[in-house]
């Protein structure tokens, strides 16, 4: 199956981004791809059980732009541990700005920690598991 977006990707793999834990991104400009090391939420969306989240390694690729708002200033941004997110459609604001090839795909990540959002669009996007099923 040829998986092509965030929701698929949720579909295909039977998870939730709603709740998972942002740990790290980079950007590689030349490949055009973006890399998020994620606990994703595999049980119950707002389930507090640590047990229920696994770590995935999620690169989108084909990357047509990412877009990191930044952090409400009177939201605790600084404090040094993973970010909440929770998947959103596309923010029209944005995703108007670019115009995006056919067969692509816009999306953001709502980061509670911030009161901010991290807007994306790219051609595929795929998981890899970085630890095994529990």
């Amino acid at each position: 199956m040829n998986i092509v977006n965030i929701v698929d990707l949720e579909r295909t793999h039977e998870i939730s981004f709603h709740d998972s834990d942002l740990c790290s991104l980079s950007i590689d400009f030349v490949e055009r791809t973006v890399e998020f090391i994620l606990n994703v939420c595999v049980g119950e969306p707002g389930s507090a059980d640590p047990e229920r989240r696994r770590r995935a390694h999620v690169v989108m690729s084909g990357l047509e732009y990412l877009v990191l708002a930044p952090p409400d200033p009177t939201y605790p941004y600084q404090r040094g541990v993973a970010v909440d997110i929770d998947p959103c459609g596309p923010d029209e604001t944005v995703s108007s700005r670019y115009q995006i090839p056919q067969g692509a795909f816009s999306g953001r990540f709502f980061v509670s920690d911030w009161n901010s959002f991290i807007h994306f669009a790219a051609m595929d996007v795929q998981l890899t598991w970085l630890e095994s099923k529990q």
